[in-house]
């Protein structure tokens, strides 16, 4: 038998992958690092002649922006963090924990992750959460679904038990996509 072809162990796959992923993430780092930095030196001498607002001018680049999202005053905040990330979210309103409420936020769940938009639920049982609720949606009686589509706008409001396709479909109207 022999011993040293017994005694060694093959490399595991993923080893094998991830030394690969290594070599070839070190070598697009030196091309970019070239790239970027040039690798002549014909360059650098001829940023010395320049003159210093040119210098400025050239190494300066313009960095592009996000467009900021602008939502209507008054949102809920719960409402206004989830709209800064998608374009149209589901709201589910509810008191406590009755079964029947949690039925209803779990079918608007659904019907937002089916549809593609953001969801949040929103307990009106206090005080505070209320009046906000109430201030942006006028009086409502849990349960029940909002969609509502930057940049703050109710597109469909239904009070009682809302089964997910509708939820879906009424989020896929006010434009989510999936």
């Amino acid at each position: 038998m022999n011993t040293i072809a017994a005694t060694t162990s093959r490399i595991p796959r993923t080893g094998l992958i991830a030394i690969v992923a290594l070599v070839v993430a070190f070598a697009l780092l030196m091309v970019v690092r070239l790239g970027v930095l040039g690798s002549s030196d014909s360059g650098v001498s001829s940023v010395t002649a320049t003159s210093k607002a040119d210098v400025t001018s050239t190494t300066t680049k313009a960095v592009p922006t996000t467009p900021k999202v602008v939502l209507l005053p008054g949102l809920p905040s719960s409402v206004a963090n989830k709209l800064r990330y998608s374009r149209v979210v589901v709201v589910s309103l509810y008191v406590g924990q009755s079964a029947g409420d949690r039925a209803s936020v779990a079918e608007a769940r659904k019907g937002a992750r089916a549809a593609g938009a953001g969801f949040v639920a929103v307990n009106v049982g206090s005080d505070k959460t209320a009046a906000s609720v109430t201030s942006f949606a006028g009086p409502v009686s849990p349960p029940s679904m909002l969609v509502v589509r930057r940049p703050g706008k109710i597109v469909v409001q239904i009070s009682g038990h809302v089964e997910k396709t509708v939820v879906a479909q009424a989020a896929h109207n006010a434009g989510a996509r999936r």
